[in-house]
């Protein structure tokens, strides 16, 4: 289960803090939360103080977000480090398909 909630920092801020696993079957929840507030990437702040769980899809989704500049807060250290090897991976899958 996830608890998605939203406060405003100011007002050109939304934080989306989120509570519990987070797993496939909350990307689109998440999405929308996002959506709903007219989905500026500087205005969200994605907080995980409180996410007890990260499954492959929630990851990638994650790892889309950032690549749009969504910050995200206080990630477990799990999810920092597969984010980093993602990047690196793609990067490397990258070049290797331009050789």
């Amino acid at each position: 289960m996830l608890k998605i909630t939203q406060d405003a920092e100011n007002a050109g801020v939304v934080r989306i803090n989120l509570c519990g696993c987070f797993t496939a079957e909350y990307v689109l929840e998440v999405e929308k939360a996002m959506r709903k507030n007219g989905h500026k990437p500087k205005g969200f702040v994605l907080d995980l103080t409180k996410v007890t769980f990260v499954d492959r899809a929630a990851m990638e989704f994650l790892r889309a977000v950032k690549s749009r500049k969504v910050r995200i807060q206080h990630p477990p250290s799990y999810v920092t480090r597969w984010i980093q090897q993602e990047a690196v991976n793609g990067s490397r899958d990258s070049k290797l398909g331009k050789e």
